[in-house]
C-alpha cells in the first residue's frame, strides 16, 4: 500500500527503469497496474483498469474549444498508435527535455532516425492522458519543440516530412485553440512547403494547413495567409487557397457577426475574385466551389461583388 502512495517522481523513475532494463511486458504491466501507475500500455499491453482511459465523447462543434478532449483520428492510420501516458508533470517535463537534443543541429545520417522515432513518441503522447491532465505543460513543451518539429516537416526525406505533418495535424486536432500561440510560425513554414515541387510534400502541407484552419481559433490573420496564398507565384498555393478559404467560411457560417466585423468578408471576396480570374484553370475551378459556399452564407454580397463572366 505504501508503494501506491509514493511520490510521482518515484513512480515515473520506476517506469523508466522497467523500460530501460527490458523487463518482460507481462511482469511490467502487472507491477504498474498493481501500483496504479499510468503507462502500462508503453510495454505493449493494455491494463483493464487503467486510470486514464479516454472516455467516449460526442463530436464537438469546431468553433468551440477542443483543448480538453483529444480528437486525433486514428481511422486514417494504417496501424493504431499506442497512447503514451504520463504519471506526473515532472515526467512530462523530463520527456520533452530528453527528446529535444537530436533536433538542435542539422539533420544528419546519425540523428534522422532518432528524430523520426521521437516524432512517433510525441504523437503517442497526444493520445495519452497529458492533454487532459497536464494541458499547460504539454502546450509549453510543444512550443519549445516547435523549431525541431518544423525541421522534421521540412526534411528532404519524404517519410520524415510526412511524419512531421501528421504530428502537426494531431496537434491541431488534439489541442485546438491551445495551438493558437504557435499558429503563425507553423503556417509560415507550411505555406512555403505547399509550393514545393515534390507533389507529396505539397499535398501534405495542404492537408496540414487545412486541419489547422479547421481547429484553431479564428483570427483575421488567418485570412491574410489565404490572401497571400492566392497571389503566390507558384500554382499549388493558389490551388490550395480555395480549400482553406472554404474551411474557414464553413466554420464562420454560424458566427457571421465576428467574421464581418473583423473584415473577413472583404478579404474572402477579393480572394474569390482573384482565384476566379487566375490564369490557371485548376485554380479557377477550385475557387468556383468556394464561391458557391460563400454565396450560400452571404447571397446578397455574392450577387453584388462577383462577376458571373468569370464563370
Amino acid at each position: 500500500m505504501a508503494c501506491r502512495t509514493a511520490r510521482d517522481a518515484a513512480k515515473a523513475d520506476l517506469k523508466r527503469q522497467l523500460l530501460a532494463f527490458n523487463v518482460r511486458r507481462s511482469i511490467a504491466t502487472h507491477i504498474l497496474s498493481q501500483l496504479q501507475i499510468p503507462g502500462a500500455s508503453d510495454f505493449g499491453a493494455s491494463v483493464a483498469h487503467h486510470p486514464a482511459t479516454r472516455p467516449e465523447t460526442p463530436a464537438h462543434d469546431l468553433g468551440q474549444s477542443t483543448a480538453s478532449i483529444p480528437e486525433v483520428n486514428q481511422a486514417a492510420e494504417t496501424k493504431p498508435i499506442e497512447p503514451l501516458y504520463m504519471s506526473s508533470q515532472r515526467e512530462l517535463e523530463d520527456f520533452f527535455r530528453d527528446i529535444r537534443p537530436p533536433y538542435e543541429d542539422k539533420e544528419t545520417e546519425d540523428n534522422w532516425r532518432i528524430r523520426e522515432a521521437n516524432v512517433m513518441k510525441m504523437r503517442r503522447l497526444l493520445r495519452g492522458n497529458a492533454p487532459q491532465e497536464f494541458h499547460q505543460v504539454l502546450i509549453s513543451g510543444f512550443k519549445n519543440m516547435l523549431d525541431g518539429i518544423l525541421k522534421v516537416v521540412n526534411s528532404l526525406r519524404t517519410t520524415m516530412s510526412t511524419a512531421g505533418c501528421q504530428l502537426v495535424q494531431d496537434l491541431a486536432m488534439t489541442l485546438g485553440p491551445g495551438l493558437d500561440s504557435m499558429v503563425e510560425i507553423l503556417l509560415q513554414g507550411l505555406e512555403k512547403m505547399s509550393a514545393a515541387t515534390k507533389h507529396i510534400a505539397a499535398q501534405n502541407a495542404d492537408k496540414t494547413v487545412d486541419t489547422i484552419f479547421a481547429r484553431v481559433s479564428y483570427h483575421q490573420k488567418l485570412m491574410q495567409h489565404i490572401w497571400l496564398a492566392v497571389q503566390d507565384k507558384n500554382v499549388q498555393p493558389r490551388q490550395f487557397s480555395s480549400g482553406w478559404l472554404k474551411t474557414i467560411l464553413n466554420r464562420q457560417a454560424l458566427n457571421k457577426a465576428q467574421f464581418e466585423h473583423s473584415g473577413g468578408v472583404e478579404v474572402a471576396e477579393k480572394t474569390i475574385k482573384k482565384g476566379l480570374a487566375d490564369a490557371n484553370p485548376k485554380v479557377r475551378e477550385n475557387m468556383r466551389g468556394t464561391y458557391w459556399t460563400f454565396a450560400q452564407i452571404w447571397p446578397d454580397r455574392a450577387e453584388r461583388y462577383v462577376d458571373y463572366d468569370l464563370f
